[in-house]
């Protein structure tokens, strides 16, 4: 699930606050449930002066974390819309800030976007949790919602235009975010997303792994055995709360995250009355190299369309 297409064999779907996990077993009740309360956004420092746009090192507050990311804000006047960009799995002890989904952030801020890329807890300059998983972990995705909130409140931002766009295993974690507040948003983009039905995502990545599968046992039972808790971590179930349009790309020739659970995830968002494009490129892996510039052109569609 990494932007750079690899995943370590470390990956784990279960373990919320185990920074060697590439992404976090969410219950979705416990994200409608939690109350978020982001600050301000803090801009740090000046990373790049480009021709269309600045970008800025920023944090901003996560519950009690404080959360690092980049900042880019086009060189034109007026009140803009947001993109809030959730990228895909970076090993933790690695990731520098901004270096995942750069492409896309350059070209969103061209097109006149404020360009979030949150950088998530653990990784960069953010703060780091402890070690222990825990029992309904939130993590990431509130990471995203607070992300939002807290550029919502910079003066030259539309807070009645703002998209979620994630990739990978911020595929998912976007989507929970936005079934969590959808109010939030007006637009939800997925690339190469993960799967929604969490159990999916447990057979990849933990299943086999003695190691991960007994750890992951151990804290929330296997699927089999607590069913319960998987239907709750599923975000699939829940996707009738999205209730924003949504598009969706995804290579046929994916070797990460199989095209089949973005069928079964588009699916599911038709059958609960959702809004949704869905783009398939033949023969495309996880990053869709080849066909990066016709999904940045539908991209920039959807967006002008819904933002």
């Amino acid at each position: 699930m990494s932007d750079r297409g690899s995943v370590p064999s470390s990956s784990v779907a279960a373990a919320h606050n185990d920074t060697t996990t590439p992404f976090n077993l969410v219950s979705l009740p416990a994200l409608v449930e939690h109350e978020y309360d982001a600050g301000p956004l803090r801009v740090d420092h000046l990373v790049a002066d480009e021709l269309a746009s600045r970008r800025f090192h920023v944090t901003y507050r996560s519950g009690p974390l404080t959360v690092s990311g980049q900042l880019s804000v086009p060189r034109r006047p007026g009140r803009l819309p947001l993109v809030v960009l959730a990228h895909g799995y970076e090993s933790p002890g690695t990731y520098r800030s901004g270096v995942a989904l750069a492409r896309e952030q350059a070209f969103l801020a061209a097109r006149g976007y404020v360009v979030l890329l949150t950088d998530y807890r653990n990784h960069a300059d953010s703060d780091r949790e402890g070690t222990e998983p825990v029992a309904e972990p939130l993590g990431y995705p509130e990471d995203v919602v607070n992300a939002v909130l807290a550029a919502r409140r910079l003066p030259f931002v539309d807070t009645g235009r703002v998209a979620v766009v994630g990739r990978s295993m911020g595929g998912g974690v976007a989507l929970a975010a936005v079934a969590a507040r959808p109010e939030l948003v007006d637009a939800l983009v997925l690339y190469s997303p993960v799967s929604s039905d969490a159990v999916d995502n447990y057979r990849r990545w933990v299943a086999g792994r003695p190691d991960l599968e007994g750890r992951v046992r151990a804290t929330y039972g296997t699927p089999g055995e607590n069913p319960r808790f998987w239907r709750r971590a599923s975000v699939r179930n829940y996707v009738g709360r999205v209730d924003v349009p949504v598009q969706v790309h995804h290579g046929t020739a994916d070797e990460v995250c199989p095209v089949s659970w973005s069928r079964e995830t588009v699916t599911a968002l038709r059958e609960a009355g959702q809004t949704v494009e869905y783009f398939e490129y033949p023969g495309e892996g996880h990053r869709l190299d080849a066909g990066w510039s016709t999904m940045a052109r539908r991209i920039a569609g959807f967006l002008d369309r819904h933002v």
